[in-house]
């Protein structure tokens, strides 16, 4: 019944934001824009925008190295792109990193460890958007005039920083196990069978407790692996011809970001484009320009998601064909 009335919840919220954006936006000023947009700008931000992808890997080989984890970095890169790819093409935006570590875990032959580092880095990646957004807009001369606003980004970004800093040192066990605790239980709430889950073992983050230096790292690597979009948004910007500076960029990315994480719609549709149209506004930018701009950073999205599908299905074509070459 719960997970009945979410849904309905869930429609209800996206229909009433898309009629609101197309009775905000003319379409037509849109679609000419867009027609308008300078492709070498616009391809100069998706390769900025891939680019993330390379450090997100470093960063991931590094975290991988007190579990033993053998993949090497084309093995990761690749399932960094497969995630990308189920992130955006099946609803959840929990989906991709679910695929990224039910394949890692059969190549490493095991269930559990490939959990901790997608724990770790899903917190460190949330963190340093937070700050972004935090410095973006205490650095914005219309923003840091919303005392509310800067008071919530600052307390969530304190919060989650906490947490943050906690997952290396001896209080990890009882962290894990209280948040394992809470999502248990919540998705308990929704009639799923857990019993699976229950027996899954998240032992592993013991083998961090002797890598404190790595918490900077990984604090450094999510950094290099966040400042590309702040870059490509910024050329997106360009290409339809707005003057977004990278401070606009930064908040516009980080605001974007966290509100894409709402479960609400397929890869953030509507939600996105609602949250761009408003933020932009502010700025005095018009609807049909900020709707533009959203539908490109949606665009770029689905090119580096078809990236990742093309490497999917390469991947089940040669596991299929080696027997028979064998």
């Amino acid at each position: 019944m719960r997970k009945k009335l979410f849904l309905l919840f869930k429609t209800l919220l996206l229909l009433i934001i898309f009629i609101w954006i197309i009775k905000s936006v003319n379409i037509h000023a849109t679609l000419s824009l867009l027609r308008k947009t300078n492709l070498l700008f616009f391809f100069t931000a998706l390769i900025i925008h891939n680019s993330s992808n390379i450090f997100l890997t470093i960063k991931w080989q590094r975290l991988a190295v007190p579990l033993g984890i053998k993949s090497t970095f084309l093995d990761l890169l690749k399932l960094n792109y497969i995630s990308v790819f189920y992130s955006i093409f099946v609803p959840g935006q929990a989906s991709g990193e679910l695929i990224k570590g039910i394949k890692l875990a059969k190549k490493e032959n095991s269930q559990e460890k490939v959990w901790i580092p997608i724990l770790i880095d899903k917190i460190t990646n949330t963190f340093i958007v937070l700050l972004i957004g935090l410095i973006a807009v205490l650095s914005d001369d219309v923003f840091r005039k919303h005392s509310n606003l800067v008071f919530v980004i600052s307390f969530v970004t304190a919060s989650l920083g906490l947490l943050t800093f906690t997952l290396f040192t001896e209080h990890t066990s009882h962290l894990i196990n209280y948040i394992m605790d809470k999502i248990l239980k919540l998705i308990q709430s929704f009639k799923i069978n857990i019993t699976p889950l229950k027996d899954l073992s998240l032992s592993y983050h013991k083998n961090y407790k002797n890598h404190t230096g790595l918490m900077l790292e990984t604090l450094l690597w999510s950094l290099f692996v966040k400042i590309p979009h702040i870059f490509a948004f910024y050329f997106l910007a360009k290409s339809l011809g707005l003057n977004l500076n990278l401070i606009v960029s930064a908040w516009l990315f980080a605001i974007v970001s966290i509100a894409s994480l709402l479960p609400i719609s397929f890869s953030g549709l509507g939600v996105r484009e609602g949250v761009v149209i408003l933020l932009l506004s502010k700025i005095g930018v018009d609807n049909s320009s900020a709707l533009s701009l959203s539908m490109l950073i949606f665009t770029i999205g689905i090119l580096t998601g078809l990236i990742g599908g093309v490497i999917e299905i390469i991947s089940g074509f040669q596991l299929k064909t080696k027997p028979q070459n064998e």
